[in-house]
């Protein structure tokens, strides 16, 4: 198929496939509603606001009409909802898969990709990854360690040097098509571990660079969660508000 050049090859890939098991939910977390709207929703917007070639949701199958039906509701547009697979490295797989069907993938092709519920995402945190990853390479969000960290179970067993520890936070953002080929190349033991695009790339040798998070861009996982996130939203709407 032929290629279409793109204005600028930046693909937003938003992994939407939790179940919310964590969150104790009757329904997949990332359609709770804070602030009266879904987290989805919320999350979407920030990406709307930013110069992507085109944004995919990958949703679970179940809920692509779901979720369709949710943007026309908030009055979201070009987003593109397909169904994701049962892990990220699937959903990342199939996101790529589109855009060669479509004919939108080559050699710069760049995906970011991010978490559906992370929805206080910024658009600096967006634009740098992107820049970062156009003059360096892949790179993922990260935040100082402001707890200690230690390895073990029942049992302290090594405590680390908390100045030298990130907290690794999305968008994590890489050529798809280098993605697709390190991917392929691991063995089924490494895709196992390789639950995270970062340590994806380090299993290859590659170097991955940091961007700055936010204390604010935590994954919305437990009940807990929601409790920050329906106050951080007021909080966010009153600032607003107050720079009109």
């Amino acid at each position: 198929m032929e290629v279409i050049f793109l204005k600028n090859n930046r693909v937003a890939v938003i992994a939407a496939g939790g179940s919310g098991s964590r969150m104790g939910a009757s329904l997949p977390k990332q359609y709770i509603k804070i602030g009266g709207e879904p987290i989805i929703i919320h999350t979407l917007r920030q990406f709307t606001a930013c110069d992507f070639d085109r944004i995919l949701a990958l949703v679970p199958i179940d809920y692509v009409k779901y979720t369709t039906e949710l943007l026309k509701e908030y009055e979201i547009s070009g987003v593109t909802v397909i169904s994701g697979g049962k892990t990220r490295n699937d959903t990342i797989l199939k996101a790529i898969s589109f855009l060669r069907e479509q004919g939108e993938l080559d050699a710069s092709t760049i995906l970011l990709t991010h978490d559906s519920v992370r929805p206080f995402v910024t658009r600096r945190i967006i634009e740098e990854n992107l820049e970062v990853c156009t003059s360096s390479g892949t790179c993922t969000t990260a935040i100082p360690a402001t707890d200690t960290i230690v390895m073990g179970g029942e049992e302290v067993e090594e405590i680390f040097d908390r100045s030298k520890m990130q907290l690794v936070q999305t968008p994590q953002t890489f050529k798809a098509l280098r993605f697709e080929e390190i991917y392929s190349s691991l063995t089924d033991e490494q895709k196992e571990l390789a639950t995270d695009c970062t340590r994806l790339f380090t299993l290859a040798g590659e170097k991955v660079y940091t961007v700055s998070g936010d204390m604010a861009n935590i994954k919305l996982t437990y009940q807990s969660d929601i409790a920050f996130a329906e106050g951080y939203v007021k909080w966010l709407r009153k600032k607003a508000e107050l720079e009109k």
